[in-house]
């Protein structure tokens, strides 16, 4: 060993303490990149972990307890000789801050930002050596505090024996006839029965009549409420719907119906009159609209499902008159029929087709 320490040179005022051999052997701290802000703020890269169950105020999710983060152990100040420690960590689900105080005072940790804790803790809980604050240990340990103390606990004592005494007496007065009052009690009791008994009732019979398997619930005013809201068709919707079936298809828009309010003689018709029109007017609609339904074939099915094509005749005969012609046609027995006095019977069916107005063509192979 000697021969490897005869190159080296130690100067006077070496001193061995002053000198970071990390940096003497090509290294950096001896934490690694965890100590990269500790010379400059006093930051230290720590592993730390969770002390209770926390709400992130930033998407509000739930961090348990014991679950760990990457965080930046700083000093922040003391409590007497106990420094107080911050750690600062970045929510791995929102990237959001939280920061969390040591609280040497109350043994335990504070939130202070970007958090909250779960539920408070209980100071009196078992196992914990609480901390007196000097100013409470002064106050008890001063003759003068000591007696301001004991005249403040005999005032309480007397307020809070006095409504002892009330309760009390309240208690006697209302239970002096302990039967009386049983009885009304019961009364209540048997009348709030009978009407939720009746209650039930009236909901077993609407689930047996509707064949309901879910429990029916009481109505309550909301439900009163929109039920007045709900209007239930008096036939105007069918009403138009009928309409709009029955109105031609390439027809000019009908023009509304102008009411006169003179007469033929210029003087004006009394409401009588005038209801009469009106009321003329609605009952030729009615029939156009009515006829149509009856003679147009698109339409049966769309107005009634029930009805056939081919229905049975009911009697109705319509007459037709014949064209005039030069020479009246012949019978089987070679009787002349004259053709402008004769007239020829025909059955509805046959008059509705004349009134369709559909083209009638032959056939190619009667050619």
């Amino acid at each position: 060993m000697q021969g490897f320490n005869m190159g080296r040179y130690l100067p006077p005022d070496w001193d061995p303490s002053k000198i970071n051999w990390n940096k003497q052997a090509g290294k950096g701290h001896a934490l690694g990149n965890r100590a990269s802000k500790l010379s400059s703020q006093g930051v230290l890269t720590v592993r730390f972990e969770a002390p209770f169950n926390i709400w992130c105020a930033h998407c509000n999710a739930h961090i348990a307890q014991g679950v760990r983060f990457n965080a930046e152990k700083k000093k922040i100040g003391n409590y007497y000789t106990t420094p107080i420690f911050s750690f600062r960590f970045k929510h791995t689900v929102c990237d959001g801050w939280i920061e969390i105080h040591t609280d040497p005072k109350n043994t335990t940790y504070r939130v202070v930002e970007g958090g909250k804790r779960q539920s408070e803790a209980d100071p009196d809980r078992e196992g914990v050596i609480r901390i007196k604050d000097p100013e409470e240990v002064e106050r008890l340990e001063n003759p003068f505090a000591k007696l301001e103390q004991t005249a403040v606990e005999k005032t309480e004592k007397e307020v809070h024996a006095q409504r002892v005494d009330e309760l009390v007496k309240l208690s006697d007065r209302l239970w002096e006839d302990p039967y009386t009052h049983s009885q009304k009690v019961r009364r209540i009791f048997r009348m709030e029965k009978k009407a939720r008994k009746e209650v039930e009732a009236e909901s077993e019979a609407l689930r047996d009549k509707h064949s309901l398997a879910i429990p029916v619930l009481p109505e309550t005013t909301e439900d009163l409420r929109l039920a007045k809201l709900v209007n239930f068709s008096d036939g105007a919707y069918e009403k138009a719907v009928d309409e709009a079936h029955s109105r031609p298809l390439f027809a000019r828009a009908e023009e509304p119906a102008v009411v006169k309010l003179t007469g033929k003689d210029g003087k004006p018709m009394l409401k009588k009159d005038i209801a009469m029109q009106q009321s003329r007017e609605r009952l030729q609609k009615d029939l156009r609209r009515s006829t149509r339904q009856k003679i147009d074939p698109f339409l049966h099915d769309t107005f009634d499902p029930t009805r056939r094509e081919d229905s049975a005749e009911v009697g109705v005969w319509l007459k037709r008159k014949r064209p005039k012609a030069q020479e009246g046609p012949t019978d089987d027995g070679g009787v002349a029929v004259a053709a402008n006095s004769a007239e020829t019977v025909v059955p509805e069916r046959e008059a509705k087709r004349g009134l369709l107005g559909l083209v009638e063509y032959d056939s190619e192979s009667d050619s």
